[in-house]
């Protein structure tokens, strides 16, 4: 009797052991756990900004996790799938054509940047070899500007298991990461005389740490365009990273005026002429700088035939007292 009871309960005990060995494969095919997440952009910091889509990070706080990235189109957000865990995370929009980006396997390192330029990038067809430079700036690369870019982090951010949180939401509140520089030079005489020029200005930041939105210390110059505003004004509008704060070298402003007769001058290399340092450093709002130089005095025509050489080298450099 002992022995058929033995026999009957050998078919129950393999069903209970195969079960549980299908429980057990099910737990592991779930590993890692992951959570359906909603990703919002609020954008009371940046109500203006209008970039096409916007990319996010997420760097997990375990050192086995990897980065992952997502991409959104248009300003909203979206909803991700992405493993349970804690996470540093990094926005800014997609959509930019001159930023370059390196470091970004690490959330400290994470980079933006722009590559090396002319002088004369905005003139078509020029480059500027023998073109002078501002007093003390020689020896700073000339890199492009960047372009717009909005973004913003968020640490400490917790996505928990579905069965702790069924919708979970991860808001986002980009701003403005670059600065708007707007300039003006005001009662200028002999503009009618000018074919085309350009602009640069010395000792700006050629990169941004994302993270913590630290400026690079090297001195950069940034080429920029001009143009006329009317018979007596020039001004002009370019982006860039910024000046870092701790950066004692001054920041000058050049302007490269080609004239009508194929003459070519470029004004404020030396001295105090064009500085605009203490503009830069004591503006009230450090994303959005104007700058406004009074007074300037292009010379008369030599000639009236209108062609020029932008590669010769025969720029005349003028350093007039100017008022700014």
């Amino acid at each position: 009797m002992k022995q058929l009871i033995f026999r009957s309960a050998l078919p129950l005990l393999a069903a209970v052991w195969i079960l549980s060995a299908c429980e057990h494969k099910e737990l592991c095919y779930e590993y890692p756990h992951m959570a359906s997440v909603r990703v919002d952009f609020d954008w009371r910091d940046a109500p203006d900004a209008s970039p096409a889509g916007m990319c996010v990070f997420f760097y997990p706080e375990d050192e086995e996790g990897r980065v992952r990235r997502y991409d959104f189109r248009g300003t909203t957000g979206g909803q991700i799938d992405i493993p349970v865990g804690r996470y540093r995370v990094l926005c800014y929009n997609n959509d930019t054509e001159a930023i370059l980006f390196d470091g970004t396997e690490s959330y400290d390192n994470h980079r933006a940047f722009t590559r090396d330029g002319d002088l004369f990038e905005s003139i078509y067809g020029s480059t500027a070899t023998h073109a002078p430079r501002a007093d003390g700036a020689e020896g700073e690369r000339v890199v492009i500007s960047p372009d717009m870019m909005w973004g913003c982090t968020a640490t400490e951010v917790d996505i928990d298991a579905p069965i702790v949180h069924a919708n979970q939401v991860v808001t986002l509140y980009p701003h403005e990461l670059v600065c708007t520089y707007t300039y003006e030079i005001r009662h200028v005489t002999g503009l009618e005389n000018a074919s085309q020029m350009c602009g640069s200005l010395s000792g700006m930041a050629p990169s941004l740490l994302l993270a913590t939105e630290t400026l690079d210390s090297e001195c950069v110059t940034l080429p920029f365009a001009a143009s006329f505003d009317d018979d007596s004004t020039v001004v002009g509008r370019f982006l860039t990273f910024g000046h870092a704060p701790a950066n004692p070298q001054p920041h000058r402003m050049l302007l490269y005026v080609w004239m009508r007769d194929g003459s070519r001058f470029c004004y404020g290399t030396e001295g105090g002429k064009f500085d605009v340092t203490e503009q830069i450093h004591s503006a009230p709002d450090r994303r959005h700088v104007h700058l406004v130089i009074d007074g300037l005095d292009l010379p008369k025509p030599i000639g009236d035939d209108g062609n020029f050489d932008a590669s010769a080298d025969d720029w005349q450099e003028i350093n007039e007292d100017i008022h700014i």
